[in-house]
Parts: structure tokens; C-alpha cells; sequence
């Protein structure tokens, strides 16, 4: 069984169907202006209306739908600044994990970043590990700065930020891999500063890809 389908199994119904709407979304799959209809949504997922209502409803909470006024949800106009903003956002949250883990200079936590790195390294031609084996990298890094309120804060706004992004864009495991191993040569010197800067370098810099991204497949991002 693999990481991604663990998770899955334990989450709810209706936050599976807000995840795989709001991916859709996000990757320009489900355009702007496009109406989702109770009915079509339990058609897709084989599912009630009542988990389809929870996942409709969170999606209009986090500004991903809009009503048209005749019981329709319409998927919400996509902004370039919010993409990145989001990326750049949760980039600043990462970017302060980072640093207390550099400053911290725990032996252990140093043997455990550099084993996961040269795990996702070796997995550069299985995208879905990868994804998987980059998912849990970061969010390693920030469980050790040991901070619950960072950790609280980072679950807020992970929503907006897919964590398959590499099995999307394969294409950019071998700079995220590159990049890693610059964030991690920062934090095993210590060098709390850079390495949060690293860091959140890395993040906002896989928000403008993604804009770049939805801009050439046409998703007008007004």
C-alpha cells in the first residue's frame, strides 16, 4: 500500500471528493465559470449527496466555488496573485520551520532529512513516489521545529498547495531534489537564515511555475 493511499483511506468521503474537485481546479482542469450540479458530483464519485454537499461546502468556504443564484456551484474565477500568494504564504511558514530546525543542530533530525533526501533522489524515475517522498520531507521539516502554532497554521493553508505537485510536473523532481539538498546542506551548518530563505524560495518558486503552467494551457487568471 502506498503513502498516498493510507492517507486516503482514512480521510472522509467528503474531504476526498474537496480534494479531487479542488485538484482539479488548481491544474486548470475544471475551468473557471464551469458548474457543478449535486447530482453530477454523486455521478462521478458513485457517492450520496450528503458527502458531496460537505465537499461543496467547503470548497465555497475556501473560495474555490461561488452560488449562480439557481442552486448551482460555479467553480470561482482563478487569480495569479492568490496562486501565488498561497505558495509564497505557506513558503514564509516553511521557510520559519526550516530555520529552527538549523538552529535546533539536532544529530538526529540532520540523519533523517539527509536519508529521506537520498531516498527521494533514488525514486527521480517513479513520480509518484517521489511526490509522495517530497510531501513527507516538508512536512518532517516541520513537525521537528516542534511549534504546534506553525503546525496549525500550515494546515490551513496546505489545502490550496496539492501535494502530488511532482506527480503533475515530473519535469521538476530533479530541481526539487537540487533545491533540497541546498535547503539541507543549510540547516546541517547551522545556517538558520539561509536556510529559511532556501526554503521559501523553493515554495514560492512552485507557485509561479504553476501560473506559468495554467497561463499556457489558456485558464484566464484575472
Amino acid at each position: 500500500m502506498s503513502l498516498t493511499s493510507e492517507r486516503l483511506d482514512r480521510t472522509p468521503l467528503g474531504r476526498r471528493i474537496a480534494d479531487a474537485l479542488r485538484h482539479d481546479i488548481l491544474f486548470g482542469r475544471l475551468a473557471p465559470g464551469t458548474k457543478l450540479a449535486q447530482l453530477q458530483v454523486c455521478e462521478r464519485f458513485g457517492t450520496s449527496r450528503m458527502p458531496v454537499r460537505d465537499a461543496l461546502r467547503q470548497l465555497t468556504y475556501e473560495g474555490f466555488l461561488t452560488g449562480d443564484g439557481g442552486g448551482h456551484s460555479v467553480v470561482a474565477p482563478l487569480r495569479r496573485h492568490d496562486i501565488e500568494d498561497s505558495f509564497l504564504i505557506e513558503g514564509q511558514l516553511h521557510g520559519i520551520a526550516t530555520r529552527r530546525v538549523a538552529e535546533q543542530g539536532d544529530p538526529a533530525h540532520l540523519a533523517e532529512l539527509a536519508e529521506r533526501h537520498a531516498q527521494m533522489c533514488g525514486a527521480a524515475e517513479d513520480a509518484q513516489l517521489a511526490a509522495d517522498l517530497n510531501w513527507h520531507l516538508h512536512r518532517r521539516i516541520n513537525q521537528m521545529a516542534q511549534s504546534r502554532r506553525l503546525i496549525v497554521a500550515l494546515r490551513a493553508l496546505a489545502v490550496t498547495i496539492p501535494r502530488d505537485l511532482l506527480l503533475e510536473f515530473p519535469q521538476w523532481i530533479d530541481r526539487a531534489n537540487d533545491e533540497h539538498a541546498q535547503i539541507i546542506a543549510a540547516v546541517a551548518a547551522g545556517r538558520g537564515e539561509q536556510a529559511a530563505d532556501l526554503m521559501r524560495d523553493h515554495v514560492a518558486e512552485a507557485g509561479r511555475d504553476l501560473v506559468r503552467y495554467l497561463e499556457k494551457k489558456g485558464v484566464d487568471l484575472t
